[in-house]
């Protein structure tokens, strides 16, 4: 009888545990500031023309990126874009295409960059990974 109780006790102990262990994951994560890139060539219009772009063209507003950890997440909305990360030696780490999100794990801690392409729209931004 003492055996069970002391089996349920640390069942119990241990349920209430793993929420904690869970949401502990995420409390590292860091958001990625990203900035546009306008390198507009001469007679392009610098605040876009839907009229090119088709009917819903990409706004920064419409990405976000975080690192928590080497785990990269980068969300996009609905658009498709294609994601360049490179290393402190300027080394491409990752090149994908992705429409609405993607999660990479990274191999090594350290200095990032990154690009975000989607249509016209370029976006950079740079991270530190542990």
């Amino acid at each position: 009888m003492k055996t069970k109780n002391i089996l349920w006790l640390c069942l119990g102990l241990f349920l209430l545990a793993v929420p904690a262990v869970q949401t502990s994951a995420f409390d590292d994560e860091v958001e990625i500031e990203l900035f546009e890139v306008s390198g507009f060539l001469p007679g392009d219009n610098p605040l876009g023309n839907p009229e090119q772009e088709g009917s819903n063209p990409p706004r920064p507003v419409d990405f976000r990126a975080t690192i928590a950890g080497r785990t990269l997440a980068i969300t996009s909305g609905v658009h498709s874009a294609q994601v360049i990360v490179r290393d402190g030696s300027g080394s491409t780490v990752l090149n994908t295409q992705f429409v609405g999100g993607t999660v990479e794990q990274l191999s090594n801690s350290g200095a990032y960059s990154l690009e975000i392409h989607s249509g016209s729209l370029t976006l950079v931004g740079a991270f530190e990974a542990q």
